[in-house]
């Protein structure tokens, strides 16, 4: 550590001796002139922890002299050493702040150096404060620049966090997809039961209010209910249940384990795993593998067993007269309570006949408050209303990208909503199972009238699927090479 420097001024030479002989024992490097001129030169090149100057100099009074060096080197201490006859200008030099304190002469040895002492603690002090100052901003700097970099950090690895979940995603959507073409490639009628199965399905838990989560989960559930199937021969696939043989028909029902076991191999589709395992359980117990009953069954499974009942009534392949959805709903509320859970059958009636339930609701409500006004009657109708049309604005905020795992830009139209030049991105089947049209079929105008004739003789229950993109799009990329001459026979 380096002496501290003091530069005294004098223009007697023997008191400039005399200053620096009583200050030879202590480490300070003392600097001695009479030269006010040199001493600017001095503190300007160098730095000086404190400067002692006499008062009465010929070329230049001290305290004009320490008013220049305040200028120039404002951190050094000041003191004059003046005589008794001066003191007026030195406490006004003080008081002007150019100076740091006076002091007399002839001076007191000891006095004087306890006086210098005193200056060079307080110089040391002041550059200690003005050092930790230095420090204290220097730190804050550094601080908020890495609280800056660590913002910008948290964003960057945010945003690769969520690159990388939805990259997990789309892997995960596209290993269920893939799961679900091999039943696919097993028989085009499982594929098409299962993804019909899931539409119906997210459309049920749509109006039970599931979780995006749990309706997730559910729809590849439903997508990959049947996966087991794959394992039995075509031939007994092809059969109906009950015309099965007893051996057959437990053959039949082990393909619930098998598509579990399936399921279980792709991680995170444990829950799913379950549901496909139970999706044959009856309300009241009767069903299979485990006959479980009530709600020891998943409201998954419950929810894909109705799904799946209602779509082999709705598309039965067996030539058989098809029936209407308020057909098929009605034979199913036979089985209310027994074989399907109440409360997912009336979801179903909801997001088959909305306003069929509406309508029934109402009527109860007139019933139960057949004693009230006709005043307080109509108000009881108006909030009914008002909740079912509140129910459905909230179920259509569910995107339904978020939970269909079949399809991710298909949309799903009825016949009155098609439009020329839309392309069909799914094949299209009568209510008995006949083709109408092919997967890849751009909707011409002879298309869209005879699917709207047909729609009035005979509804076609499911609801069709054409490509999202662009109508006005479509229109000008209509292809000659579009089949003119399909099984619709238009």
């Amino acid at each position: 550590m380096m002496n501290p420097k003091i530069l005294f001024i004098d223009d007697e030479p023997h008191i400039l001796k005399a200053f620096a002989r009583l200050f030879r024992k202590d480490s300070f490097d003392i600097i001695t002139t009479s030269s006010p001129t040199e001493v600017c030169e001095l503190v300007q090149n160098d730095e000086f922890a404190l400067i002692v100057s006499d008062q009465r100099m010929p070329e230049l009074e001290g305290t004009k002299l320490l008013e220049q060096v305040r200028e120039l080197s404002p951190d050094t201490i000041r003191i004059i050493l003046t005589g008794y006859a001066d003191k007026e200008a030195a406490i006004e030099a003080i008081n002007q702040g150019s100076v740091y304190r006076f002091l007399t002469k002839p001076w007191n040895d000891l006095e004087l150096r306890n006086e210098i002492k005193r200056a060079i603690d307080e110089y040391s002090l002041r550059q200690e404060n003005k050092r930790l100052q230095e420090l204290t901003l220097s730190q804050n700097e550094e601080l908020r620049d890495l609280n800056q970099n660590l913002e910008t950090k948290v964003r960057e690895r945010t945003e690769k966090v969520t690159l990388l979940n939805q990259q997990l995603k789309q892997g995960f959507i596209g290993s269920i997809r893939a799961m679900a073409q091999l039943g696919e490639m097993h028989s085009s009628d499982l594929g098409e039961h299962a993804k019909r199965v899931t539409v119906t399905t997210g459309q049920i838990g749509k109006q039970l209010g599931l979780s995006m989560d749990d309706l997730f989960q559910i729809n590849s559930a439903a997508l990959l209910h049947d996966l087991g199937k794959i394992e039995l021969p075509e031939n007994l696939l092809a059969k109906p249940y009950n015309k099965l043989i007893p051996v057959e028909q437990r053959q039949v029902q082990n393909h619930v384990i098998l598509g579990e076991k399936i399921a279980q191999m792709v991680p995170s589709l444990e829950k799913a795993a379950v549901l496909i395992r139970h999706h044959h359980e009856h309300f009241d117990g009767s069903g299979y593998p485990d006959g479980l009953k009530g709600e020891e069954i998943p409201l998954g499974s419950r929810v894909i067993f109705v799904a799946d009942y209602y779509d082999h009534l709705a598309n039965n392949k067996s030539g058989a007269q098809p029936k209407s959805p308020e057909a098929i709903l009605k034979s199913m509320k036979e089985h209310s309570g027994t074989w399907f859970d109440p409360q997912v059958l009336s979801a179903l009636h909801k997001y088959l006949l909305p306003e069929e339930h509406e309508s029934a609701l109402l009527d109860y409500l007139n019933k139960q408050s057949v004693n009230d006004t006709p005043e307080v009657k109509q108000t009881h109708k108006k909030e009914t209303v008002e909740s079912i049309h509140t129910q459905h604005s909230e179920l259509e905020s569910v995107t339904e990208a978020e939970m269909d795992v079949t399809v991710e830009q298909d949309l799903r139209l009825r016949p009155y909503e098609l439009k020329l030049g839309m392309t069909l991105s799914r094949d299209l089947f009568s209510n008995n199972g006949g083709l109408l049209l092919p997967r890849g079929t751009v909707l011409g105008q002879r298309h869209l009238e005879s699917l709207r004739s047909l729609s009035l003789a005979n509804p076609i229950s499911d609801r069709i699927f054409v490509n999202s993109q662009p109508v006005e799009e479509k229109k000008n990329t209509l292809s000659k090479e579009t089949p003119q001459k399909t099984p619709l026979q238009v």
